[in-house]
């Protein structure tokens, strides 16, 4: 079943539109083969996987728009394949970056490298002390007590990795260095599928893998190159230019409203996204998050997600990401919070108060399993700093509640139990994908609440909400298409049974 389509059935039943015998959950089942499968993601060589533990996810609770329509940049008239123009090419890494502020990669290049050859025996154990000479290497003698590698005291224990360094680079945003073994590659041989050697200048240990669909240009149609994209709540890469690609890099979707250029695996295009991470605490139509610090409480893991086979700008990437599903976590507890004190100040049932509790409590579970998460990959403890709650009190009036949870939950929720569904059928991890199914269970029924408060304004004041309604499904071309087809006909279908009242 279409996952977009089982959470339209499910939130149908939840408002009593159609029978529930005949709904069913949206979350995970086993005999669901739509979701995609996670593929291999880059990889050094300190070993391999086949899948990513803990798929970044493309952002939840915003939009996508497709700038030139189905025909890509050509208009009406098909695509044009668009030139890079002022072409500079960096001599260490071979990316050709263009005036149109994006990359490409021409031709493959090895990255020169001075020492960092493996350690006799890299792998794993030696044969002569009963290994086998090519398992996983875990000897690592030095460890934290969190788990993650220190190597600042004995940098010779890296050689165990293939052109292994000890890195104590700082990782911006989690509150210092921590000195960790990594691997390095030479070439495109080096990484997994799904990726290739981006070379950086450092000549001990030569590039880093980075995730893409692509390794030149040569691998892309004519006219089109394997160039790079942004993520948006987690890293970019790089993939071929598609016909139907409605952006170059951020500068075109400037140009259209805002929003992140980047890639969406389902359309094999670019797309502009103007996603965040969860559901948005919205102030004056602006999403509000607390800053990162430096603190362990806001932290709980039962069980720690694999990270020894990661390379440094994996970890990185997961623990940014993570960082920012816990933000929008942490922000979702204060706009239940206020949705609380509004439907009170509304005189609301009190199944609409306890839903909206419970709720409340289940964002704190998740900020907690998030920045869990994060510490785990960024190698140390974090969480939310205090959050700027000032004018969120601010929208009192019946419809403009409406509005405000319409954005939230209806658009904001919907959109975060689909793509929490779609990284629990891509993650190999299995910490990663139970976070990630119990997301799904919650967000699901965080939007069957917002559709049932929309149902119970309605009936209190039909014009002024159903005004509200209607701007929202005229603004919807901007949402991407799986939410649409959950969104927009649960919405006309409150519409419909109003005006049949």
């Amino acid at each position: 079943m279409n996952r977009a389509r089982g959470l339209r059935i499910s939130l149908f039943a939840s408002l009593g539109l159609i029978p529930l015998a005949c709904g069913g959950s949206a979350v995970r089942d086993a005999q669901d083969d739509s979701g995609g499968k996670g593929g291999s993601m880059p990889t050094g060589k300190g070993g391999s996987r086949s899948n990513n533990p803990g798929k970044v996810l493309p952002g939840t609770g915003g939009s996508a728009i497709a700038l030139g329509g189905t025909t890509g940049f050509g208009g009406t008239t098909g695509f044009t394949p668009v030139h890079c123009t002022s072409p500079k090419m960096d001599p260490v890494s071979g990316l050709v970056h263009c005036a149109e502020q994006y990359s490409h990669r021409s031709i493959a290049y090895s990255c020169d490298v001075v020492g960092g050859a493996p350690a006799e025996g890299f792998g794993g154990a030696p044969a002569a002390a009963g290994g086998s000479g090519n398992d996983i290497a875990e000897p690592l003698p030095i460890r934290r007590a969190d788990g993650s590698i220190n190597c600042g005291s004995n940098p010779s224990v890296c050689r165990a990795f293939e052109y292994g360094y000890c890195d104590d680079t700082d990782y911006e945003g989690f509150g210092g260095a921590t000195s960790v073994c990594e691997s390095g590659c030479v070439d495109d041989d080096d990484c997994g599928s799904g990726s290739f050697c981006l070379c950086g200048g450092a000549s001990d240990h030569g590039g880093e893998c980075v995730q893409a669909t692509c390794r030149t240009d040569a691998d892309c149609g004519v006219g089109l190159l394997c160039a790079s994209y942004e993520g948006t709540c987690g890293p970019g890469g790089f993939a071929c230019q598609s016909p139907k690609d409605a952006c170059r890099s951020n500068v075109d979707c400037e140009t259209h409203g805002g929003g992140t250029c980047t890639w969406e695996a389902g359309l094999n295009a670019r797309v502009c996204d103007d996603s965040v991470c969860g559901r948005p605490f919205l102030i004056d139509a602006e999403a509000r998050v607390a800053d990162v610090v430096a603190r362990r409480d806001w932290s709980t893991l039962s069980a720690r997600p694999a990270r020894s086979h990661l390379t440094r700008s994996e970890r990185r990437a997961l623990a940014e990401h993570w960082t920012k599903m816990g933000q929008m976590e942490h922000a979702s507890i204060a706009a239940f919070a206020r949705f609380s004190l509004q439907l009170l100040s509304l005189g609301a049932p009190p199944t609409l108060v306890e839903a909206c509790t419970a709720a409340l409590a289940d964002e704190t579970a998740h900020t907690k399993l998030c920045f869990g998460i994060a510490s785990a990959y960024a190698g140390r403890a974090i969480g939310p700093g205090p959050l700027d709650v000032a004018g969120s009190l601010v929208v009192t009036s019946l419809a403009d509640i409406v509005e405000l949870v319409i954005a939230e939950g209806c658009f904001g929720e919907t959109s975060a139990a689909l793509e929490a569904l779609e990284a629990a059928d891509s993650a190999a991890d299995p910490v990663i994908r139970a976070v990630y199914e119990q997301i799904a269970r919650d967000e699901q029924r965080h939007a069957e609440l917002a559709f049932r408060f929309v149902r119970w304004a309605l009936e209190r004041e039909h014009g002024a909400v159903t005004d509200r309604i209607e701007a929202a499904l005229d603004e919807t071309e901007r949402r991407s298409t799986s939410v649409r087809d959950v969104v927009v006909p649960c919405l006309e279908a409150l519409l419909a049974i109003r005006r049949a009242a």
